[in-house]
């Protein structure tokens, strides 16, 4: 955007602010700023100004939201940002910037950096081009500093708007860059899709708004000096301020317009931004008016075209539309000074003018299609925003450009923008039927694209609002098929927006799918995946089953591949894991074959999930950390990373390697996840807090996770661990009573009987308040007598219930204690194991073998301090001082074979990453970390070891033995 006046006044606080938040940038801390204010209030002259001031060396990428029609241009910021990138350094340099030196998706929207060789049009291509637009950014941070500015959000997208969301949700791995982002405070109604960005940016702890005010009678009459060259006398200071109400826009209007006190002075603010245009001659008048209607932003050769006059002509029309400070030339084009200027003359025009104007747009880009603004789509998109606007006149036009606007937008993977314009084709259907049947398109395919681009851009309301409009005109009976893809449709989106009768929708699509048609292996695969989910198991293999059969029949690999998956993942829930192990690995081999990212992180989340479940958690931990580098090498780790990386968490809790799973957890919280993702991690997190004593943390993660999983709308494996977590809560505050009425309400719920693997910890829980309820002690035996034990884990719960059950009726023992804690000890389980040997002391004491007690409470209290386990060590101290138990002086730390006996377990891994020669950044990506506490644990160990290097740190390293020279 062009700046609004020649003088900056009365922003020096705002100017400020955002060096600091270049300096934090600089200094490797996220920045972002969004700088929110009504129209002409200085927004751009601030941005301009303070990019003014910067080192040379930085890097400034700039773009601007363009206003066109109801969707605007797809990606456009990001477009320019990219264009002037390689015009500044060139296409080979950006390359080389980027991972494996391939510009991958990126090419969708700058077309001289090469389309991507994959055909993938789907959400995961779209995912990949988020995360390399990120990786360059990162690439450029390196090198130097970044200013990243969007203007006008405003107008933004839904495409951009997501972009520039994914890009300040990461900014914690691009810490060198400084977001900026401007928007019309006043444009921005309740419904505005800024709103969302709004909240985000909300939660950003480095993310900050800047509202801009007015300036006051003295920064008026600053800006009024400059303006002049002189000091304005205070009459006319006066008169501008109050009339201005200090507007920047407005001060100069009013200035240029010539304000004396005593003149007459414009009626309203448009009269007052048009006024200028009305001194002008009538060519030029018309020229400028004619400019309104091609956007912010129009060519000189196009307004030529459009106008009717040569070069000499136009030049000579536009000069003093140019010295009057309507327009500013930029390059070859004319760009008016401020948008509102913009919109109030374009406003002014008469209905008819306006048509003619467009009608000559579009006619004239037709002809000369090389005068579109530059950009993937940026043709499509204006011609179908002039014939629009023009549509009763010319509905053929319309259609047809609408149409071409809307395989634009599928290409450059702009989908919310491709649904909206598919609507447009629809609505003008019946007034260009010979336009349709040249296209061979009928309305049934357009609906159907406009419901899937839906879905790809998370627009669920607005996709189901299609699907029923769709479902009104299809019989079942008649077209069976389209009626199935359609509920599938309608399955999956009720699920994402946790309404009822999702399952009930897939299951009625896969019974009337008729058998050979080739989508139907689709429809079975995703009627498994939420029937495994629920999860109802045996039904769930009996589908997975047919899956694979009629994907093998339709040759469809891909379906096949998952429905594998599927079929391996639910058997071995229910049946032998190790008989089930190699078919997954043959599928992930297949997946990876054929290059089906989708299929090949299910995969690996499936094996992860089921060797935790198995209590196998290093196999477990080692299957996810392959995930999360198959993420990575995909150009997908921030899509898929945050789901590997919980497995992993998981597995490092349940071994006792917290602190480890506390900086997994709280990185991938940073990445600001979905929130049914983000009340998951908060579940595991929360774990931790609380059993380390930080009541107020875990009483945070229970409350948003509440506020996400409830029965009707979340599945038990997410609403059985958060009632197990509120009511360990509940009972560390004193509130008994209230995990006693969790216990009970679960258990009078059909679906939370559908798991074992989720259930039995809720059992044990239960047996631990039973002794409150007369009720819950049977009701509990009753549940366990009829629930499945599958794999050690729910062996050691098993038994761990059984033993609380005989504690609730006095007839504890410590043999069976000492069974629970050797079985959690031979699952590696510490904190598990300290629990159970906590009791076993208890039983012992009770029993007046004080010795025995001694003995198994100094291993629990072991764990405990292994473990920075508050909670347990507490408990611990209480029965020593009840039953005058003498403990020994505290073990000494716990250490790995190999590791040095300074180190912590992390500080390892970490050392083993520096010794081969990785970088901060590299070891945060490797340990799926913050690059800052990668850099903490780096200066933790250099002092660790005495060393004043990273060489020296791998010298001493090898020396030590710390790291095999392999």
């Amino acid at each position: 955007m062009a700046t609004t006046s020649a003088v900056l006044a009365g922003r020096e606080e705002e100017l400020s602010a955002l060096a600091e938040a270049f300096q934090r940038a600089g200094g490797g801390q996220p920045s972002a700023v969004l700088i929110a204010g009504e129209a002409g209030v200085g927004k751009s002259r601030l941005v301009s100004e303070f990019a003014a001031q910067l080192p040379a060396s930085t890097w400034q990428l700039t773009g601007a939201c363009l206003e066109m029609g109801e969707t605007g241009l797809p990606f456009a910021p990001f477009t320019a940002m990219l264009r002037e990138l390689v015009r500044t350094i060139g296409v080979e340099e950006v390359r080389h910037m980027l991972p494996n030196g391939e510009t991958g998706e990126l090419g969708r929207l700058l077309p001289s950096l090469s389309r991507p060789h994959s055909a993938d049009e789907t959400d995961l291509a779209r995912a990949r081009l988020f995360e390399q637009f990120l990786a360059l950014l990162q690439a450029l941070g390196q090198r130097a500093p970044v200013l990243l500015v969007v203007e006008d959000v405003h107008w933004a997208d839904r495409s951009s708007l997501d972009l520039l969301t994914f890009i300040i949700r990461n900014q914690q791995s691009i810490p060198d860059v400084l977001a900026v982002m401007t928007c019309r405070s006043d444009r921005l109604n309740p419904a505005h899709p800024v709103r969302r960005l709004l909240a985000e940016t909300e939660r950003m702890a480095w993310a900050q708004r800047m509202d801009l005010g007015r300036l006051t009678k003295s920064e008026v009459t600053m800006q009024l000096r400059g303006l002049l060259g002189h000091p304005p006398t205070p009459e006319l200071s006066e008169t501008i301020y109050r009339r201005s109400e200090g507007n920047p826009l407005l001060v100069e209007a009013l200035l240029t317009s010539g304000a004396r006190p005593g003149a007459p002075l414009p009626a309203s603010i448009r009269d007052l931004l048009v006024a200028p245009l009305e001194q002008l001659a009538g060519q030029t008048q018309h020229v400028v008016r004619a400019a309104a209607v091609g956007g912010v932003h129009v060519g000189h050769a196009l307004l030529a075209e459009v106008t009717g006059l040569d070069d000499s002509a136009l030049s000579t029309a536009l000069r003093p539309a140019v010295a009057s400070h309507l327009l500013v030339v930029d390059g070859d084009s004319y760009v008016f000074r401020h948008a509102l200027i913009r919109e109030v003359i374009e406003g002014e025009l008469l209905p008819g003018e306006r048509s003619v104007l467009h009608v000559r747009y579009g006619e004239t880009l037709e002809r000369h299609p090389h005068l579109a603004p530059p950009g993937r789509g940026a043709l499509a998109l204006e011609l179908a925003h002039h014939w629009r606007a023009v549509a009763k006149q010319h509905p053929q036009r319309a259609f047809a450009a609408a149409w071409d606007a809307a395989e634009s937008a599928e290409a450059s993977l702009a989908y919310a923008e491709q649904s909206r314009i598919l609507e447009t084709v629809l609505d003008l259907w019946d007034h260009a039927p010979g336009v349709a049947r040249r296209l061979g398109i009928d309305r049934r395919s357009v609906l159907d694209k406009a419901i899937e681009a839906a879905m790809l851009s998370g627009e669920g309301d607005h996709g189901m609002k299609l699907i029923a409009t769709a479902l009104a005109d299809v019989d079942p009976a008649a077209d069976p098929a389209r009626a199935a893809q359609l509920l599938r449709h309608r399955g999956e989106l009720r699920q994402a927006l946790g309404q009822p009768g999702a399952v009930d929708d897939l299951r009625t699509a896969a019974r009337i799918m008729p058998p050979q048609h080739p989508d139907r292996p689709r429809v079975l695969n995703t009627l498994t995946h939420r029937l495994l989910t629920m999860p109802c198991d045996e039904e769930g293999i009996a589908v997975a089953t047919e899956a694979i059969r009629a994907a093998h029949g339709a040759g469809d690999i891909q379906a096949e591949v998952f429905a594998s998956i599927n079929l391996a993942y639910a058997q071995a829930r229910t049946r032998d894991l190790d008989r089930q192990l190699p078919h997954l690995a043959t599928a992930r081999a297949t997946a990876q074959r054929i290059d089906d990212h989708a299929a090949l992180m299910h995969a690996f989340r499936c094996e992860a999930d089921l060797l935790q479940g198995a209590g196998r958690y290093e196999q477990a931990a080692e299957i996810a950390q392959r995930g999360l580098a198959a993420a990575s090498r995909a150009g997908l780790l921030r899509t898929f990373g945050p789901t590997h990386a919980a497995n992993v968490a998981e597995a490092l809790i349940a071994t006792g390697h917290w602190d480890e799973a506390t900086e997994i957890l709280d990185h991938s919280l940073e990445l600001a996840p979905a929130p049914s993702f983000r009340a998951y991690l908060l579940v595991l997190r929360g774990s931790i807090a609380l059993a380390r004593g930080d009541i107020p943390l875990a009483e945070s993660a229970a409350d948003f996770a509440h506020g996400v999983f409830s029965w009707g709308i979340s599945d038990a494996q997410d609403v059985l661990p958060l009632i197990c977590f509120a009511s360990d809560l509940a009972l560390a505050k004193g509130h008994e009573a209230q995990a006693v009425a969790n216990v009970e309400q679960t258990l009078a719920r059909n679906e939370a009987i559908s798991t074992p693997r989720y259930l039995w910890p809720l059992l044990v829980l239960g047996a631990r308040v039973a002794h409150a309820s007369p009720t819950l002690p049977a009701a509990l035996c009753e549940f366990a007598a009829e629930l499945p034990v599958v794999g050690p884990v729910q062996q050691a719960q098993r038994l761990t219930f059984t033993a609380e059950i005989a504690r609730v009726g006095r007839s504890s023992h410590p043999s069976a204690w000492d069974r629970c804690a050797t079985a959690w000890g031979e699952l590696h389980q510490p904190y598990e194991q300290g629990l159970a040997l906590l009791r076993a002391a208890e039983a012992a004491a009770e029993n007046g073998d004080r010795q025995a007690a001694a003995d198994r409470l100094r291993t629990a209290r072991h764990n405990a301090d292994l473990l920075g386990a508050r909670a347990l060590l507490a408990a611990v101290g209480q029965l020593a001082r009840l039953a005058r138990l003498p403990l020994d002086s505290p073990p000494r730390e716990y250490r790995s074979p190999g590791q040095h006996s300074r180190l912590t377990s992390r500080e390892h891994d970490v050392l083993r990453l520096v010794a081969n020669g990785r970088t901060n950044r590299e070891i945060a990506e490797e340990l799926y970390i913050s690059t800052k506490t990668a850099s903490v644990h780096v200066s933790n160990i250099l002092a660790k070891l005495g060393v004043s290097s990273r060489v020296q740190a791998a010298t001493a390293a090898y020396r030590l033995g710390l790291v095999s020279p392999e």
